[in-house]
């Protein structure tokens, strides 16, 4: 018959009938503190000398492109001013024609006014003075005679003392194709009408800009 074995005296004997109690915890070893990480430098050590050599090149067409890009945004505004001061000038010469011809229509307006206005009126500038502001020409951009003679008509009927001879009836009625009265001042149409009928175009071209002068300053 075989002898048991003898009891191990370390190990505490499970109580009888119950269950086996759970091993205690173990804990966790201490972690080591974050290594902070390397201060930056200008080189990238993971790169190595053939991968900062690129990055320096990729940095300098960066630059460059930069540069380019600036130099075409001014190049493109310096043209856009010159197109805009060009518009400016061609606008200026726009107007400046353009008030050239009002004058020139205005003191042709003025002409006429005044050589139908002579013989009716006893001085013929009130007449072009009183219709200075009106619209005598045609669609065509001649002139309307028949609007001023009609504008005449109607100056007479509210200003009748205007009229020739009606505040003097033994002053003849003043006749252009004959010129200036002896002893009276011609108007201005009269001495150009004389300085054409005699060929001086450079006195009758001063006569007609010293109507325009007169005409504008009013």
């Amino acid at each position: 018959m075989s002898t048991p074995p003898a009891p191990n005296p370390t190990v505490e004997p499970a109580p009888a009938g119950g269950p086996t109690p759970p091993a205690p915890p173990t804990a966790d070893p201490p972690k080591d503190p974050a290594t902070p990480p390397p201060p930056a430098t200008g080189d990238d050590p993971a790169l190595g000398p053939a991968g900062e050599k690129a990055l320096a090149e990729w940095k300098k067409r960066a630059k460059d492109a930069e540069t380019l890009a600036k130099q075409q945004a001014d190049q493109l505004q310096a043209i856009e001013d010159a197109k805009k001061t060009e518009t400016e000038r061609l606008a200026d010469r726009a107007k400046a024609a353009e008030d050239r011809a009002t004058a020139a229509t205005r003191l042709a307006v003025a002409s006429k006014v005044e050589a139908l206005a002579a013989g009716r009126f006893a001085d013929p500038q009130d007449a072009v003075d009183a219709l200075a502001a009106g619209a005598f020409t045609t669609d065509q951009g001649g002139i309307d005679a028949n609007a001023i003679t009609g504008a005449l008509d109607d100056l007479l009927t509210r200003k009748p003392h205007w009229a020739a001879g009606a505040g003097n009836p033994s002053v003849p009625r003043p006749d252009p194709s004959q010129g200036a009265r002896p002893g009276g001042t011609p108007t201005l149409a009269q001495r150009v009408a004389e300085a054409e009928a005699k060929g001086d175009t450079r006195l009758a071209i001063a006569l007609k800009s010293q109507q325009l002068r007169e005409i504008s300053s009013k």
